[in-house]
């Protein structure tokens, strides 16, 4: 089976999903085999503000960077960020028969309107929900949705680049190297048209852009 077919048989799945979670939760399929464009399912993307044809996330493009699904099959209960909205989210990785990652079934649900139930049971109750939530483990993982491939890219080299508080024309060119490196961690060099980007933002040529990624891989 390739791995188009094995794709399209976690679409039932999805649709199972997101029938059981509702109109409050967004459910999506990624093919990572076209990380530029590579949402080719998804049901209530009005909540994060996608539709098909988006791209990879950050935090799944930093997942096939690290290989960190080759010693698990899913993380969970994380938060993401996307539309002006919080999600709590998960994300199972789909894996071909040799046990490289395809794509990734992603289910974000809207926290918001638990949000509000919560403010009100704080108002209404003498017990604040507060001192029970400080015992639950922080979601401390992020993941920003984008509805292009373009905005993903900027945002990724604008927090690389302001990590060091320095404006790029006063960059030294072993500071330059590390943003590169960083940006390679994340997985920012499986988009096309990184190099470019990067480039421009960094204010040197393509080809040193290479050069600096040559001492990684």
């Amino acid at each position: 089976m390739n791995n188009k077919d094995i794709l399209a048989k976690y679409i039932p799945m999805a649709e199972f999903i997101s029938s059981i979670l509702g109109s409050n939760c967004e459910v999506v399929i990624h093919d990572i085999t076209s990380p530029n464009n590579s949402i080719i399912f998804i049901k209530n993307g009005h909540l994060s503000g996608r539709k098909l044809g988006g791209p990879l996330t950050d935090l799944v493009l930093n997942i096939i960077q690290n290989k960190s699904y080759k010693s698990k099959s899913f993380v969970s209960n994380y938060k993401a960020i996307g539309n002006f909205k919080t999600f709590r989210s998960a994300s199972y990785f789909i894996k071909n028969d040799d046990d490289e990652i395809i794509g990734v079934l992603c289910v974000n649900i809207d926290t918001e309107p638990y949000d509000k139930v919560k403010q009100l049971m704080d108002n209404l109750s003498f017990i604040s929900t507060d001192s029970i939530n400080d015992k639950r483990k922080t979601l401390d993982t992020q993941e920003q949705f984008y509805d292009n491939v373009d905005e993903l890219l900027y945002m990724m080299v604008q927090k690389a680049i302001s990590k060091t508080k320095i404006p790029p024309d006063r960059m030294s060119s072993e500071e330059k190297i590390n943003i590169v490196k960083e940006l390679y961690d994340e997985g920012a060099f499986n988009l096309k048209g990184a190099v470019s980007e990067i480039a421009k933002a960094l204010q040197v040529s393509e080809p040193t852009i290479y050069r600096y990624l040559n001492k990684y891989k």
